[in-house]
């Protein structure tokens, strides 16, 4: 089964054709995206299924794990990049005070850990204002991207060893008429959020 027949529009199934297209590097694009300034909520899941599937009979799947956290890793640097320059004042923008708080106090002596915890966990946890307080704390780069990496790299492994067990069977739900809506709303929730980072990281003062 091919993860294009989940979609419907043939505008869609053009930007999956496009991403399945581009291999091993998809995985790398989705996840520097999201983990930078953008925000695509289970794109990196939802591409893996596809992937994988499509590649079940061999031994390529192992690599999306390593370069999905590269991309996570990559795109982390430049969300870095920005958030220490602009230190705790400009984080306000982006994280509430009483959150802030509550992070400093976890990272303090801990940021490896702390990073490596929340790379490794799904939504809910606040990944990115967990990465962008580290940041605007100054926190050493050698102690943060090793730490995202490899919590990233622990999540996406297992997820990836379950999609290649149970990933056909995901296929066969996704393929039921209900997932279109789903997909559309998440498409959406994606162009609102990735919005609303832009404006608060490039426009709002």
């Amino acid at each position: 089964m091919d993860l294009v027949f989940l979609f419907s529009d043939s505008w869609v199934r053009s930007i999956v054709r496009f991403l399945r297209g581009l291999g091993f590097f998809a995985p790398f694009l989705t996840e520097a995206l999201d983990s930078s300034f953008f925000y695509i909520p289970l794109g990196t899941e939802l591409l893996l299924i596809g992937l994988i599937s499509a590649h079940h009979d061999s031994l390529m799947w192992l690599i999306y794990p390593v370069m999905a956290a590269a991309g996570t890793t990559v795109g982390v640097s430049l969300l870095d990049l920005v958030t220490r320059w602009g230190g705790e004042e400009g984080l306000e923008r982006f994280v509430k005070p009483e959150r802030v708080e509550w992070l400093k106090s976890k990272l303090e002596g801990r940021v490896g850990w702390v990073l490596l915890i929340a790379s490794m966990l799904p939504p809910p946890v606040p990944f990115r204002a967990t990465v962008m307080t580290a940041s605007a704390l100054q926190s050493p780069r050698s102690q943060m991207l090793p730490a995202i990496f490899g919590g990233r790299l622990v999540r996406y492994s297992v997820e990836s060893v379950l999609i290649y067990y149970f990933g056909r069977r995901l296929l066969a739900f996704l393929n039921s008429d209900v997932i279109d809506y789903i997909v559309y709303a998440m498409i959406a929730v994606a162009i609102v959020g990735s919005i609303v980072l832009f404006y608060k990281w490039f426009v709002s003062k």
